[in-house]
């Protein structure tokens, strides 16, 4: 699920790779299970991403913003809330927390994302634009 951006691609695979670890965790015996800790990893990491790429949309002016801004937060909503369910122990079941993820992921990389980068690559911008916006 490349999109061709190199900052945008490697906080996918950094996304992918928490979410591999909380498949794992999410199967593990709970007794020794981290869910709540890696789901916070993933709500932070997943902030600092989508700061990266509104940082990006914005500074090419992207026409789609407000609506790829708003799927963002509405995921950002959605994990916050798994983690509340979570630690209050009235979470979905681990399949219900994968499929919305994998799902989620899916269809906002291959859809949004794609079309950002088309977007930054039509605007001629540089890949640093993504960079420079890291700190």
């Amino acid at each position: 699920m490349l999109t061709g951006h190199e900052r945008i691609d490697a906080d996918h695979r950094h996304i992918f790779d928490i979410a591999h670890r909380l498949e794992a965790e999410l199967l593990a015996p709970p007794e020794h299970s981290v869910v709540g800790e890696v789901l916070v990893e993933l709500i932070e990491y997943t902030g600092e991403h989508f700061l990266r790429e509104e940082a990006v949309m914005r500074s090419i002016r992207f026409a789609r913003y407000d609506e790829h801004k708003r799927e963002h937060d509405l995921l950002v909503q959605k994990v916050n809330a798994l983690h509340r369910n979570f630690m209050d122990g009235n979470g979905d079941s681990p399949g219900e927390v994968l499929d919305f993820l994998r799902m989620w992921l899916t269809h906002h990389i291959l859809h949004l994302d794609m079309e950002l980068v088309r977007g930054v690559k039509a605007a001629g911008a540089p890949e640093e634009t993504a960079s420079a916006q890291d700190d």
